[in-house]
């Protein structure tokens, strides 16, 4: 993980350096009512958490937080955004976890999962297949998944070079920055791979300007929110 790790310490994308949670979180949120939800999601997972802005943010509006990430380095600079902002590591408990060795929560436990930006970096179909498994595994009846990701037009990724890999895609590229590979996919693509398992019932599709590794660049991305088949 030491491309990771260097990636927090360089702060080349949002997620290295930004505090406010992500725009695709504050959305499920406030669509979580509009699904049948009510309230607030009891229990969320953070997959991929980093530093745990968007697991600090729900835990703020009384969501039971369990992030994790495979740098230790994110993990370490999260424990101390929950420390110094007062919402105690009982609504907040971040670990570091791999999910090649899948999602640490048990069946059925999770109401609302967030993936910001991890989805796309399982290059392989196989790889995808067994993650959508695992999230079928752990959300709880009623439960949310929140996937957000580039589109094959976004301004950064989409001009990035292909990824060797045999067998990635669709859209699959390298950020030679990070060194990390990733998969683009459209709505429509991305609605094909996850109805197997889910059924799509929001998306937003964002296009703004943004910063990737000290440029500005147009970003085309999607927010999703699904619920069990």
């Amino acid at each position: 993980m030491s491309d990771w790790d260097g990636e927090y310490e360089r702060a080349g994308v949002p997620s290295s350096f930004r505090d406010a949670p992500s725009a695709a979180v504050v959305w499920a949120l406030e669509n979580w009512a509009r699904l049948g939800g009510s309230g607030v999601p009891a229990r969320g997972l953070d997959v991929g958490c980093g530093t745990a802005r968007n697991s600090a943010f729900l835990a703020r509006h009384g969501t039971r937080m369990l992030g994790f990430d495979a740098s230790p380095v994110a993990i370490e600079r999260g424990r101390e955004r929950v420390r110094a902002g007062g919402v105690g590591t009982d609504a907040v408990e971040l670990l570091v976890h791999d999910l090649q060795d899948g999602l640490p929560a048990g069946d059925g436990e999770i109401d609302l999962v967030l993936d910001t930006f991890v989805y796309k970096h399982q290059l392989q179909p196989a790889a995808r297949e067994r993650y959508r498994a695992e999230l079928a595994r752990v959300l709880a009846p009623g439960g949310r998944i929140l996937i957000s990701l580039a589109e094959p037009d976004d301004g950064y990724y989409g001009a990035c070079p292909p990824s060797p890999e045999p067998g990635a895609g669709p859209h699959a590229i390298v950020d030679p920055e990070v060194g990390a590979g990733s998969v683009l996919f459209t709505l429509a693509e991305l609605e094909a791979e996850l109805s197997d398992r889910f059924a799509l019932e929001m998306a937003w599709r964002k296009q703004k300007p943004g910063t990737m590794h000290g440029r500005t660049y147009l970003r085309r991305t999607l927010a999703t929110l699904w619920r069990a088949a």
